[in-house]
């Protein structure tokens, strides 16, 4: 697994606390540069960038790394590359203590956790969450990011917690030429966490 503290994810911040910008769904054309000055404001000041796919260009993590140090999963169409920094369908972050386990699509790899008629939410089904999460990424983990839906959503299974951040760019809750969406922030503090929903047309308003 990924860890935060590795050279893909190393960055000085205060010991016990970290703050990690959660990001999806991007859909960044050419070089990626086109990603909107609201969403790296917002980013402003995290320790690392997860990011759950449908990035569309290598650039666009390029340009993320302005920010921060970035750890991405591939979505469906995305390029890959070589080394540590996006993996190809799932993986694993270490941070302070917490295991953040990443997909693009909650649905698959399998076990499948199948979504909502509309999108917005997610169908449990029986049984241990923890042991079904476990089998998907390999090893158990204590919060799942994922993408895909363009839906944002924060909900608790089994005790774990899980994020969709939603997408910055093309957002399934609004509509409308030029209109940004959503990405979360999450802080990790001695073991406990915090995950805040940044509506970026909000901020920009």
């Amino acid at each position: 697994p990924a860890s935060a503290g590795s050279p893909a994810g190393a960055r000085l911040h205060r010991p016990g606390f970290m703050k990690i910008g959660l990001i999806s769904d991007t859909h960044a054309a050419g070089s990626g540069r086109d990603l909107p000055q609201p969403v790296l404001d917002a980013l402003a000041g995290v320790d690392l960038i997860l990011h759950c796919g449908d990035l569309e260009c290598l650039g666009v993590l390029d340009y993320l790394e302005t920010v921060a140090p970035v750890l991405a999963v591939r979505g469906y169409e995305d390029p890959t590359e070589p080394g540590d920094r996006l993996a190809d369908s799932t993986r694993v972050v270490q941070a302070e203590g917490v295991a953040i386990g990443m997909v693009h699509d909650i649905q698959w790899p399998g076990p499948r956790i199948a979504t909502t008629p509309n999108g917005e939410g997610l169908c449990f089904p029986p049984g241990s969450g923890r042991k079904l999460l476990a089998r998907k990424f390999g090893q158990p983990v204590d919060i799942v990011v994922f993408g895909d839906t363009h839906y944002e959503l924060v909900c608790y299974y089994d005790g774990l917690l899980l994020i969709n951040p939603g997408s910055a760019t093309y957002p399934a809750r609004r509509r409308g030429a030029g209109r940004l969406g959503t990405l979360s922030l999450l802080e990790i503090h001695g073991g406990m966490v915090d995950v805040r929903m940044v509506d970026l047309e909000a901020e920009r308003a």
